[in-house]
């Protein structure tokens, strides 16, 4: 408000000027037009030629810095609005900039590395945990692509397909070996954030864990052994036993199973996490469903139907029989347990969209709750404790059929409905998944990483 009024009054300035010029026109035309039109041009001359005069006095204060206080009046009535307006904008200039130092250093600050990309995947900026885990530098490779300073080209391709899961790998450095977690973030206009994790320690932990865990169940196996032989040379000998030490015989031999049960699995399941896969083979399918339901058969109770579904044309898997032949097994198991008689157990494979197949097991079981069905793979997890203790269950079946799946590309699918039954599917991608059998020689085989 008080800037419009200053700028109106320095505007009736001018007018009373040209006013004034009039004044002095009006009266000379009388006597002779061409002395008024003279008098009119030299008053319009000189008005120019102070209001130019003002202007120029009003630059030439602007730029000198002087305070307002040493200003003309008319220079003071523009001067004032554009400082006080120029004071709003260096606030905002240094708020800005103070705002950037502060993101700059918290950018550099992150614990974690942060490569920014540009489109065409040039390294655009990065931080410094990003300079230490990847040997970057600034100056030498803002610019360059990024793919020719990681260990395999290729990793960018895996990087951008694992999404939010987040690809980790080895990357070699002077003296040592990290191994990082590289995520893809894309931002916009193409371009995009690569966040760079250290887990070699989490990794070496969980080597250490899973190496302890294998050794701790290989000497267990061995003392189990013996004892579950001895409780079973009891059981089995023909001199008259006390009822309670039979029944107290009986219930250390149970548990000495349960827990050689327990021993095994955690061995199964040591071994597919600190193994690379087994060179992979094209696997019957009829031949692994029917192997799968004659073992689960065999523990099926009185009552119980243990049914095949084969496809309606041969097919095969590319995988590792014993693996595979391990997480159906569990499934199955599982199925027979949980299922009571008189009930009915599938053991099938089948066909889904875009050329990809299903191994499944379905039973008319008890069932599961929805709040349970996330963490089922979850090792040691159970629905009910004390359900699973009485039937046999170790908690690390479906952790095992996990590993298998993610061993061979494929996903665990779970559905089930509280005191109607369960299905378990193992779906496998197109590439390995077969349904003709030509073109198949005696030696196909093909590593599961190519």
């Amino acid at each position: 408000m008080k800037t419009a009024q200053r700028l109106r009054r320095h505007g009736r300035f001018a007018w009373r000027r040209l006013l004034g010029v009039g004044a002095l026109v009006v009266p000379v035309s009388f006597f002779s037009w061409q002395a008024g039109l003279g008098v009119l041009v030299l008053g319009l001359g000189w008005a120019w030629w102070r209001l130019e005069r003002e202007f120029a006095e009003v630059l030439e204060q602007a730029f000198s810095g002087r305070p307002l206080e040493e200003v003309s009046a008319r220079s003071r009535l523009i001067l004032e609005p554009l400082r006080a307006q120029e004071r709003v904008w260096r606030r905002r200039v240094e708020a800005a900039r103070r705002d950037r130092e502060r993101l700059i250093a918290a950018w550099d600050r992150l614990p974690v590395g942060v490569v920014w990309l540009r489109d065409d995947g040039t390294i655009r900026r990065l931080n410094r945990r990003a300079e230490e885990l990847l040997q970057l530098q600034p100056r030498l490779h803002a610019g360059q692509p990024l793919a020719l300073f990681l260990p395999e080209p290729r990793w960018v391709e895996r990087i951008r397909a694992a999404g939010e899961a987040g690809f980790t790998g080895e990357v070699p450095r002077r003296g040592e070996a990290l191994y990082c977690r590289l995520q893809w973030v894309p931002l916009e206009e193409g371009e995009a954030l690569l966040l760079v994790e250290d887990r070699t320690e989490a990794i070496r932990l969980e080597r250490m864990r899973r190496d302890f865990v294998a050794n701790v169940s290989h000497e267990l196996r061995t003392p189990l052994t013996i004892v579950r032989g001895y409780l079973e040379m009891a059981l089995d000998a023909q001199m008259p036993l006390p009822p309670s030490v039979s029944s107290y015989l009986e219930q250390v031999h149970a548990q000495a199973v349960r827990m050689q049960r327990l021993v095994e699995d955690l061995l199964t399941l040591a071994q597919l996490e600190g193994t690379q896969p087994a060179p992979a083979r094209w696997v019957e399918v009829a031949e692994l469903l029917e192997t799968v339901a004659t073992q689960a058969r065999s523990v099926a109770p009185d009552g119980l139907t243990v049914e095949v579904s084969l496809p309606p044309e041969p097919c095969a898997i590319l995988g590792v029989r014993t693996e595979l032949e391990s997480a159906l097994g569990n499934l199955a198991l599982n199925a027979v347990r949980y299922t009571p008689a008189p009930g009915r157990v599938v053991i099938g494979a089948r066909s889904v969209k875009n050329a990809e197949g299903e191994l499944f097991v379905r039973d008319t079981g008890i069932g599961i709750a929805p709040e349970h069905l996330p963490r089922l793979t979850e090792r040691f997890y159970r629905v009910d404790r004390a359900r699973s203790r009485d039937r046999g269950g170790t908690g690390l079946g479906l952790a095992i059929v996990n590993h298998v799946a993610q061993r061979h590309g494929a996903r665990l699918l779970i559905e089930s409905t509280l005191g109607q039954g369960s299905e378990f599917r193992l779906r496998f991608p197109a590439t390995r998944w077969r349904w003709s059998e030509a073109n198949r020689s005696e030696d196909d085989g093909i590593d599961p990483e190519e």
